[in-house]
């Protein structure tokens, strides 16, 4: 009895010192929303996740400011502990011109159980790449 005791101590410890622990049974599944601001140009990215043991699959939309225009795709990762790899995958309409294929990556960390942070890379089919940090709250 004495040695359970001293594991549950053991264990509860660890959590508290190495957050990583604590979230390796994390589940991602569900809505996340994120924002981003590109000048005058803000993009409100809804994602649907579903997490499968450790790898992340769903879609997402983005609905962009002040034109109205939106856009979609899939979305495909994986998540390690704490530590989240996602792929963002899109087509978009280019007024009247080949349509752009735009791929994104985030490196992001759970930061709890509703909140994710890191960082996004994005390119497109026209060679336009940017980056920066990101938050995607639950919803």
């Amino acid at each position: 009895m004495k040695t359970v005791r001293w594991s549950i101590i053991f264990f509860a410890f660890a959590a508290l010192i190495h957050p990583c622990t604590a979230l390796s049974n994390a589940d991602v599944t569900g809505t996340w929303q994120s924002s981003y601001s590109f000048g005058p140009v803000e993009e409100i990215m809804t994602a649907n996740i579903q997490q499968i043991g450790d790898n992340i699959i769903g879609s997402y939309s983005v609905d962009v400011s002040p034109s109205g225009d939106d856009y979609g795709g899939v979305i495909f990762g994986t998540i390690d502990g704490g530590k989240i790899n996602v792929f963002y995958l899109a087509i978009k309409n280019a007024d009247g011109k080949d349509p752009l294929t735009t791929i994104s990556f985030t490196d992001g960390r759970l930061v709890n159980d509703d909140k994710i942070q890191g960082e996004f890379y994005y390119r497109d089919s026209d060679s336009l790449e940017l980056s920066g940090p990101y938050e995607a709250i639950r919803i």
